[in-house]
């Protein structure tokens, strides 16, 4: 057994390949070549959860089995990492061991490269003004992949702790040198913008069908659990929806259980997998009418297929 640590994963794992990944896991998915069980959640009296994640990989480069167990905290004041756990992978090694890998890196990189290969597909080549709502890890990777594949130009943010906000800015203005504002409101921080991430742990909306333009593409990250929120029910009325797994957005997205309750969607609402989609999608960039959201849960495709990329680049 070997065990990769969090500067194993961030070494070898560089933003073109984690976006090359996600593809490869979000195609592998959608077209049923992995097989996984839906998310074991357990919630404590404190507001700590865990969720286990098992799946198979049936076939190809990253074929195997694996699991992903973390606990998630937002309480951390120590500078901990809010998800904390690991991955484990059978008949990883050369030997046939098993392998063992930060899932707290892991979970970082990925979600935000799955936001990234989504916006790729569906956010206009142009797009240069980007929204952060957010001030935490994934808001930084997030910055991070956006300009990755996107000419950002301006960054406005929004968080509901100021002093953490202003560090957040600070380090935006430090590593990007652009234009960085922060605004008091959600509505605020995303008006006129072409890109929008929400990546915080809200339990009530932050924003709602209103306060999008046409044709902003929403990258919707950090609700991926019940009883989180950060969409407004009525955003789906009014966007295309795209996202990682139909089934585990159905059991994981509390606004889109609400707007199904509340009549704003039917059942059979269309509903889109970022991996159905292919390469093939400038078209669409350019001729949608509506906003456009990637309503992101978190899959164990992704994790396996990060995980065991590690295994077999790392030294």
């Amino acid at each position: 057994m070997r065990y990769f640590d969090r500067q194993s994963v961030e070494n070898t794992l560089p933003p073109e390949l984690c976006l090359q990944l996600s593809r490869e896991a979000f195609m592998l998915f959608s077209q049923g070549k992995i097989m996984q069980s839906p998310r074991d959640i357990i919630a404590a009296e404190d507001g700590c959860i865990m969720g286990t994640m098992p799946a198979c990989i049936r076939e190809g480069d990253w074929k195997g089995f694996g699991l992903k167990t973390v606990k998630v905290d937002f309480s951390h004041a120590d500078g901990r990492a809010s998800h904390e756990g690991v991955i484990l992978l059978y008949d990883a090694l050369p030997d046939g061991g098993m392998a063992v890998i930060d899932a707290g890196a892991i979970t970082e990189l990925r979600t935000a490269a799955a936001s990234a290969w989504a916006t790729e597909q569906l956010s206009s080549p142009y797009s240069s003004r980007l929204a952060i709502l957010g001030n935490g890890v994934q808001a930084r990777k997030h910055v991070q992949m956006m300009r990755f594949i996107r000419p950002i130009e301006s960054i406005t943010i929004w968080g509901r702790d100021s002093a953490h906000t202003g560090l957040f800015a600070a380090w935006c203005r430090e590593k990007t040198g652009l234009r960085i504002e922060v605004k008091q409101t959600p509505e605020e921080a995303v008006s006129g913008t072409d890109i929008i991430c929400t990546v915080t742990a809200s339990k009530s909306p932050l924003l709602r069908l209103k306060d999008l333009k046409p044709h902003c593409h929403v990258n919707a990250v950090g609700a991926s659990a019940p009883g989180f929120q950060e969409l407004d029910a009525d955003v789906y009325a009014g966007v295309e929806l795209y996202v990682d797994s139909r089934d585990a957005a159905w059991q994981a997205s509390s606004c889109l259980q609400e707007a199904r309750k509340n009549r704003l969607i039917s059942a059979q609402y269309p509903i889109s997998e970022i991996g159905e989609l292919g390469d093939a999608l400038s078209s669409r960039r350019t001729s949608r009418s509506k906003p456009t959201v990637f309503k992101s849960v978190g899959i164990a495709a992704q994790d396996l297929v990060f995980a065991r990329a590690v295994v077999r680049m790392c030294p």
